[in-house]
C-alpha cells in the first residue's frame, strides 16, 4: 500500500506540517494534524494505480535548491522560482468585479480595489524583461472594468507583448458590441471565457444569475463578427452542479471551433469565498475525477495525460543538443498538475485523441515514459557520437513500439493524400470537429502541499506591499494563501 510524507500546511493556521499521502480503498489520501486544530483529511486522487504512475515518473527527480522558508519567507518569493521562466504570467488588475459569484476563488465584488496603473506598468516592464516569452494573462476580479483597462493594453503593445496576452472575462462588458469592438481593435484576440456548460441551473448555483451564462454566448458571437480570434472556454467544475454536463460542455466548444481552440477545465478550489469546507473526501473532485469521468462517459482508455509526461519524452532530445529545455518551466510541470489532450467528434460520436494514438494508453503512457527516462539518464553520460549512432534511434523505435500502427498508417497515408498539407492533414484524421482539452488544477489551503512548488509553470506578477518592489509569486500559492497575500 502506498504512503508518503509531505509538507503541508494547516488550513485554518497556516503553519508548516508534516503530512502523509496514504492509499485507501482504491483512492489516495492527505492526512494532516494541526496540535491545535486537529485532523483534516482530503482526497488527492480518486484512482490509486493512476495516481501512483504518475509521480513514478518523478520520484528520482531533486527540486532545484527550493525550500520552504525561501518560499515562505514573508512575501513568499524564492531566489529559485523568481529566475524561472514562466509558461502562464498572470497580473490580477482589479479585485473588483461586476458579478459576485458564490464560487469565487478570490472573493471579488464591486467593492474591490483596482491596482494603480503606475504599479501595472512596473509589472509589464519587469515582465518584458524577465518574461518576454510568457503568456500573460490579465485576470481579477473583472479586469475589463478597470478604468485603464484600454491604457493598460496600449502599454502591453507597446512593451511587445501584445500576442500572447489574453484577457480572462465573465463576458459581461464582452457581450456588449461596443465595447467588444473597442477591445479588438485594441488588438486583443486571446480570450479566457468564463463558461460554465449547457446546464442553466449549473450555472445560476455557480454564478448566482444567468447573467453570465447569457453573456458568453453573446460575446462569442460578437468576437465571432470582428474577425479571428483564440478563445478558451474556462470551465469551472463542481462535483455537485456541473461534472455530468462536461461532456455537452465541450460539444459545444467544438460546435464553435471556428473561435473556440480548448476547453480548460478547472476544478472548484476552497479558496476566497467558500473556505469552510467538511467532508473533503466526499466533496472533492480532482483532476483524476475529472478524467475518470470522461473516460467511461465516452468509452476511451485515456482522454489527457499528465504535461509532465511531455519533460520525459523530451528529454533525450534535450541531452542530444536538439531542443533548449532548461529555462522552460513547462519542462517540469508537476505529475500532480496540469493534462493535456484532445477530443474530437465523429457521427456523433466523442473520441479521444489519446485514445487513437497510443496502445493502451491508460497502461502504456506511464511505462513507454518510465523507458525513455532510463534511456536518457544513459544518454547523459555517453559521447555524442553514441548517442547519435545508438540513444537516438533507440529512443525513437521505443516511442513507435507504443504509438497505435493503424493511426501511424492512416497518417502517413493522409499526409502523402493530402500534399503535406498541415491543416488538410489535421481534417482528414482528426474531421471536421475537435477541440484540446486542458486541466489545470490550483490547490487551496486543505490539499496544498509544498512539494509541488519546483514544478510550479504559473506565475503571478504583484507588487509588495512594503518594500514596493514587483515580485513574481509562483502560481500554487495564489489560492492557498489568497489572504497573506491579497496587499499584493
Amino acid at each position: 500500500m502506498f504512503e508518503r510524507t509531505v509538507k503541508t500546511i494547516c488550513p485554518f493556521c497556516s503553519r508548516d506540517l508534516d503530512g502523509r499521502y496514504y492509499e485507501e480503498d482504491g483512492k489516495i489520501l492527505l492526512e494532516k494534524i494541526c496540535s491545535d486544530h486537529g485532523k483534516v483529511v482530503d482526497l488527492v486522487s480518486s484512482d490509486a494505480e493512476l495516481f501512483k504512475d504518475k509521480i513514478s515518473l518523478f520520484d528520482h527527480l531533486k527540486d532545484y535548491g527550493c525550500g520552504i522558508p525561501k518560499c515562505r519567507e514573508g512575501v513568499f518569493k524564492c531566489a529559485v522560482h523568481q529566475m524561472r521562466e514562466s509558461e502562464l504570467s498572470f497580473i490580477e488588475v482589479t479585485t473588483r468585479c461586476n458579478m459576485k459569484c458564490p464560487v469565487c476563488y478570490a472573493d471579488a465584488d464591486s467593492k474591490g480595489k483596482d491596482v494603480p496603473y503606475d504599479d501595472i506598468v512596473r509589472m509589464l516592464e519587469m515582465m518584458a524583461k524577465e518574461d518576454k516569452d510568457t503568456h500573460l494573462i490579465l485576470t481579477g476580479g473583472e479586469p475589463t472594468i478597470h478604468p485603464d483597462f484600454f491604457k493598460i493594453v496600449k502599454k502591453i503593445t507597446e512593451l511587445g507583448l501584445l500576442r500572447r496576452t489574453f484577457v480572462a472575462t465573465n463576458c459581461i462588458t464582452i457581450a456588449d458590441k461596443e465595447f467588444c469592438k473597442k477591445v479588438y481593435d485594441s488588438g486583443i484576440r486571446k480570450f479566457y471565457l468564463a463558461f460554465d456548460g449547457t446546464n442553466k441551473e449549473a450555472c445560476i448555483k455557480l454564478r448566482g444569475s444567468l447573467i453570465d451564462y447569457e453573456s458568453v454566448r453573446k460575446a462569442l458571437q460578437n468576437i465571432r463578427e470582428l474577425g479571428k480570434a483564440w478563445i478558451i472556454l474556462s470551465f469551472t467544475t463542481s462535483k455537485e452542479w456541473n461534472l455530468n454536463n462536461l461532456p455537452d460542455a465541450i460539444e459545444f466548444a467544438m460546435d464553435n471551433q471556428d473561435v473556440v481552440k480548448r476547453v480548460m477545465v478547472t476544478t472548484e478550489c476552497y479558496s476566497g469565498r467558500v473556505t469552510d469546507i467538511k467532508d473533503l473526501v466526499n466533496k472533492r473532485l480532482t483532476g483524476d475525477c475529472v478524467e475518470k469521468f470522461l473516460c467511461e462517459k465516452i468509452g476511451a482508455g485515456a482522454v489527457t495525460f499528465p504535461l509532465s509526461a511531455i519533460y520525459i519524452l523530451m528529454k533525450p532530445l534535450k541531452y542530444a543538443g536538439l531542443i533548449n529545455a532548461g529555462k522552460s518551466a513547462s519542462s517540469n510541470f508537476s505529475p500532480m498538475c496540469g493534462q493535456m489532450g484532445m477530443i474530437i467528434s465523429k457521427k456523433g460520436k466523442l473520441y479521444s485523441m489519446v485514445d487513437l494514438v497510443v496502445n493502451d494508453p491508460r497502461k502504456n503512457i506511464y511505462k513507454c515514459g518510465r523507458e525513455i527516462d532510463a534511456l536518457a539518464e544513459k544518454m547523459k553520460k555517453a559521447n555524442r557520437l553514441t548517442v547519435f549512432l545508438w540513444y537516438l534511434p533507440v529512443y525513437f523505435f521505443t516511442l513507435l513500439r507504443y504509438i497505435n500502427k493503424k493511426f501511424l498508417l492512416k497518417a502517413i497515408g493522409a499526409s502523402i493524400a493530402c500534399g503535406f498539407n498541415s491543416k488538410k492533414i489535421a481534417k482528414a484524421i482528426l474531421g471536421e470537429k475537435r477541440v484540446e482539452l486542458y486541466y489545470l488544477l490550483g490547490a487551496d489551503k486543505y490539499n496544498f502541499v509544498w512539494d509541488r512548488m519546483p514544478y510550479c509553470a504559473t506565475h503571478h506578477y504583484r507588487i509588495h506591499p512594503t518594500t514596493k518592489q514587483v515580485v513574481k509569486v509562483p502560481g500554487c500559492l495564489v489560492f492557498a494563501f489568497r489572504e497573506e497575500l491579497q496587499n499584493y
